[in-house]
C-alpha cells in the first residue's frame, strides 16, 4: 500500500468511526420493550476495530513521512518537514488576504454638546492611514506563495504515490 492509498484508507476509516460512534451513542439507552437497531456492544467492538486500523495505519503513516525524503528547491527535507512547510505556507495566504490594508485620508462627522454655547455642533474628524503593504504588493506575495504551495503540493504528491507504507491491518480489523 503506498502512502495515498493508506490516506485514502484513513479517511474511509474516520467516516466509518464517526457512523458507528454515532450509532453506539444513538442505542446506549432505550426503552426496555423498543430494542434499537443498533446493539450498543457489538457497535463498540465494531469501533474498537476501526480504531485500532486507525492508530496502526496512522502511525505508519507518520513514519513513513519522518524516513521519506523528497527535495524541493534544491534542499533535500523529510516528507513530514514538506507537508509542515505546505501549511505553513497555506496559514501564510490566509493572514495576507485577511489583512486591512487601509491608506489614504478616513473623514468622518459626528454630532457633539458644545458646552460653552449650549448647543449641539458637528465635530469634524480625519484620520491618516499609512499601510506598510499595498494591495499590489499583497497579491504579488500571494501569487508567489500559491505557486510554491502549488509546487509542493506537487512533489508531496509524487511522493505519496512512489512511498510504501509498512504496515499490516491488526487482527479484528474492519475490511
Amino acid at each position: 500500500m503506498n502512502l495515498a492509498q493508506a490516506l485514502r484508507r484513513i479517511s474511509v476509516l474516520k467516516g466509518k468511526m464517526g457512523k458507528r460512534t454515532e450509532r453506539a451513542s444513538a442505542s446506549v439507552s432505550y426503552e426496555k420493550d423498543k430494542k434499537p437497531a443498533f446493539d450498543f456492544k457489538a457497535t463498540r467492538a465494531e469501533i474498537a476495530g476501526v480504531r485500532e486500523e486507525l492508530v496502526t495505519l496512522g502511525a505508519s503513516v507518520a513514519r513513513a513521512n519522518a524516513t521519506t525524503e523528497i527535495e524541493f528547491d534544491n534542499t533535500r527535507m523529510t516528507l513530514a518537514e514538506a507537508i509542515r512547510r505546505q501549511q505553513e505556507c497555506k496559514s501564510e495566504i490566509d493572514w495576507l488576504q485577511k489583512l486591512n490594508l487601509r491608506s489614504g485620508i478616513e473623514r468622518r462627522t459626528e454630532r457633539d454638546y458644545d458646552e460653552a454655547t449650549g448647543r449641539p455642533v458637528t465635530v469634524k474628524h480625519e484620520t491618516e492611514y499609512v499601510a506598510d503593504l499595498s494591495e499590489v504588493e499583497r497579491a504579488a506575495e500571494v501569487e508567489a506563495l500559491n505557486e510554491r504551495f502549488s509546487r509542493l503540493d506537487t512533489v508531496i504528491e509524487t511522493a505519496n504515490h512512489l512511498t510504501q507504507v509498512d504496515w499490516r491491518a491488526p487482527e479484528g480489523a474492519t475490511a
